[in-house]
């Protein structure tokens, strides 16, 4: 069985292994078989059924040795990634289906870990949504890690001990959001209604912008959206439109742009 770096153990073919039959048995007989007169012999016949079943078995050996080195590489990826991480944290609650962010850590807060949450702090379950985000943080960060934030549940430890396990909800910022799109001169396609361009412009808003991510308008609106246009602006206001921004929003981990529908206004030029 063949061994390369890249795609592990390769099965020996058939013909490969009855030519080694066939050498060998040269060898030890004093005969001058070669391919094609050892085909059809009593021998050739004898070990044929063999060589089968050898060559069954070296098929699957490789797809185990196959599985067993993507098992392999799974877990050498979660070691580089353990759950104390900021990726891993983040994968760890979104593993329940929670949107978190996690502080990037620096000197001032070793020791330290500052996750936030994205949920409904007005919902009538959130005592106990509270106490499972807290959960999965205990479950998540090793001995020593302090969290930190105004959300605090006291969880047991298995040692008996009670201890605060924190985490903190959105800065939710209220924006205001003006599209500008340029009418084509070359356009012969069907231009949508206002509602549907800013519909649109938010379905692409929540499916690629999330809690302590910069907000960057030139992301969420091209003119692949709207063909019937030369040209598109996306502005942002953060002070009720006392000024607009193109640039990209340099979020903190808890900062989060409140976009609503009723807050986005079109101009069409």
């Amino acid at each position: 069985m063949g061994f390369a770096q890249e795609s592990g153990y390769t099965p020996l073919s058939i013909d490969t292994m009855m030519l080694s039959v066939m050498t060998n048995f040269n060898s030890q007989f004093g005969t001058d078989y070669t391919q094609e007169t050892f085909l059809g012999t009593g021998a050739y016949k004898s070990y044929y059924a063999l060589i089968q079943r050898l060559q069954a078995n070296e098929v699957r050996t490789s797809e185990i040795f196959a599985k067993l080195q993507q098992y392999m590489e799974i877990t050498n990826e979660r070691i580089l990634r353990p759950a104390v991480t900021n990726p891993g944290l983040v994968e760890a609650f979104a593993a329940s289906d929670f949107i978190a962010s996690v502080k990037k850590p620096i000197d001032a807060d070793a020791g330290k870990v500052y996750v936030c949450v994205d949920t409904d702090e007005e919902a009538d379950d959130y005592e106990d949504v509270k106490l499972e985000i807290n959960t999965i943080i205990k479950d998540s960060t090793v001995a020593g890690v302090v969290s930190q934030g105004t959300e605090v549940s006291a969880i047991v430890l298995t040692n008996g001990q009670s201890f605060d396990f924190k985490f903190n909800l959105p800065d939710r910022i209220e924006v205001l959001l003006r599209l500008t799109t340029t009418l084509s001169e070359n356009n012969q396609v069907f231009i949508e209604s206002p509602e549907d361009v800013k519909n649109k412009l938010l379905t692409n808003i929540m499916a690629r912008y999330r809690l302590g991510k910069n907000f960057e308008p030139q992301k969420y609106f091209s003119v692949a959206d709207a063909p019937w246009a030369s040209q598109v602006l996306l502005e942002y206001s953060v002070d009720d439109g006392a000024n607009w921004e193109t640039e990209v929003f340099d979020a903190d981990y808890d900062e989060l742009f409140d976009v609503l529908l009723e807050n986005i206004t079109l101009v069409e030029a």
